[in-house]
């Protein structure tokens, strides 16, 4: 016989019914920011939290109910799992109005005659569910409660239509766009006074947006606190110089790019971020000649960086931090997508940023085997350049995803075997990081070994640390 715990008797009260409405509330506030952080950025095909609490008992219901607002509570209409727009309408408050479809029907039509309810707009269509949705009349018309939209396209199409929602959404604050072309975004952003976030996620050309164009309106945006760009192979601009004068975004304080370095170039250098916190980079597309000066004048407000990530992936991707804990206030990453040799190449432009670098962890991801040119990683003239930016570091850890043979490499050239040897490639380390994967006869094995007994035998102690491996761990890279 199973015992679950003590029976509550008739007249006695559990300790749930003992918590004040104020707990209860606290508790349920707290379960919807969960729910929230597991749905973002697109929301999850499930009803709201609170449906289900309403229905555990009466007082529940009166605590949930009494905080519209501090509970955000919302009614959520979705194409796939929702019931019927009439039930949901009559059987429920007025509360504002989610919607999520990835299909155009009489019900989701029937949904946006609410326009002056509705808070929240997330669409993942095809190209001919799209063209359907431009023609809605509803979709032509102002939503003055709208405060986040998501446009996702799941194949091409045309663009978005200048008419959309009015050409204006001044109660806006996040908005997706998704390999949507949207040419008059430039102006639809001009009445967007209260956003906060912007997500431009390979945009098309037919919604390129020219940096000195992207400037203008971002400038007009003094809440924008996030900035997500990525353009899909844009076309080449006539590059105009920048004005004297730079744009100050006084609220920005996340910034991401994908794209070509010229784009970012021309972006950065017409504009100010005062607040900027985290800066990533992801470079596309391999040019002639590449200069990320801007790039470093803006990241130097970032730092001093106290420790350092160099992740091998379809990217070789560094990642730069104010601090030496998991999570860091100030972060800088930039991405390559060249051979790994011009990679290697390409960070010595960083070295102004790295003198107070002391940590460095070196991983992959599963992207690693679609690398162009492995033989670049068993050239130690490469890792003698990397390391050499790195002199200061006093603690070295090889992440457990890392390939085999690079870990043998690199225990190869701190012990000297190509020439070179721990005082060479990195002066002040002190210690070493690996994780113990158990392997029998494995070169990395034999390596590690080697270089314990050479720490334990030199005078240039290395302390080496053997971690036991626990599987599938958490990669650097693009986050």
């Amino acid at each position: 016989m199973a015992i679950l715990g003590p029976t509550i008797q008739e007249g006695q009260i559990s300790p749930i019914q003992a918590l004040p409405d104020e707990t209860l509330l606290t508790i349920f506030d707290f379960c919807r920011v969960i729910a929230l952080e597991c749905a973002y950025p697109w929301p999850g095909p499930w009803p709201p939290m609170w449906r289900n609490l309403v229905h555990v008992c009466q007082r529940w219901r009166y605590v949930v109910f009494s905080s519209p607002l501090r509970l955000d509570l919302r009614l959520y209409y979705s194409d796939r799992h929702s019931p019927s727009l009439r039930e949901m309408l009559d059987d429920w408050p007025p509360f504002p109005i989610e919607i999520c479809c990835s299909n155009v029907r009489g019900n989701l039509i029937a949904a946006l005659e609410h326009r002056d309810r509705i808070c929240e707009l997330s669409f993942e269509l095809s190209s001919s569910e799209w063209e359907k949705l431009a023609r809605v009349t509803e979709m032509q018309m102002p939503f003055p409660a709208l405060t986040c939209l998501r446009l996702g396209l799941r194949s091409w199409s045309g663009p978005v239509p200048a008419t959309l929602l009015g050409g204006s959404a001044p109660s806006l604050r996040s908005l997706y766009i998704h390999s949507v072309p949207f040419p008059t975004l430039p102006q639809f952003l001009l009445s967007c006074n209260d956003l906060s976030e912007l997500y431009l996620q390979d945009i098309p050309n037919l919604g390129y947006i020219p940096p000195e164009a992207m400037v203008t309106v971002l400038s007009a945006l003094t809440k924008l606190t996030c900035l997500y760009i990525w353009f899909d192979h844009p076309y080449e601009e006539i590059r105009l110089a920048p004005p004297p004068t730079r744009a100050v975004l006084p609220a920005l304080t996340e910034f991401k790019f994908r794209g070509v370095y010229k784009y970012l170039e021309d972006l950065l250098a017409r504009i100010d971020v005062p607040q900027l916190e985290t800066l990533s980079i992801m470079y596309e597309y391999k040019p002639h000649a590449f200069d990320i000066s801007q790039a470093i004048s803006h990241s130097l407000l970032l730092g001093p960086f106290h420790r350092a990530e160099v992740t091998f992936s379809s990217f070789s991707i560094i990642g730069l931090y104010q601090s030496e804990e998991t999570y860091s206030p100030k972060t800088l990453k930039l991405g390559f997508d060249q051979h790994q040799a011009e990679s290697f190449a390409q960070m010595c432009t960083l070295s102004p940023l790295l003198p107070s670098v002391t940590e460095l962890d070196i991983g992959s991801d599963d992207s690693f085997s679609r690398l162009h040119n492995l033989e670049d990683l068993r050239d130690h003239s490469n890792w003698l350049v990397l390391f050499r930016l790195f002199a200061p570091v006093r603690t070295l850890r090889l992440s457990s995803d890392i390939q085999p043979f690079i870990v043998s490499f690199i225990l190869s050239l701190l012990l000297g075997h190509t020439g070179e040897g721990v005082k060479d490639v990195l002066p002040e380390l002190q210690n070493l990081y690996l994780t113990d994967r158990g392997w029998r006869d494995d070169p990395q094995e034999r390596a590690t070994e080697l270089l314990i007994a050479a720490g334990q035998n030199s005078d240039h102690n290395v302390t080496v640390h053997l971690l036991p491996y626990r599987g599938w761990s958490e990669p650097f890279g693009w986050s």
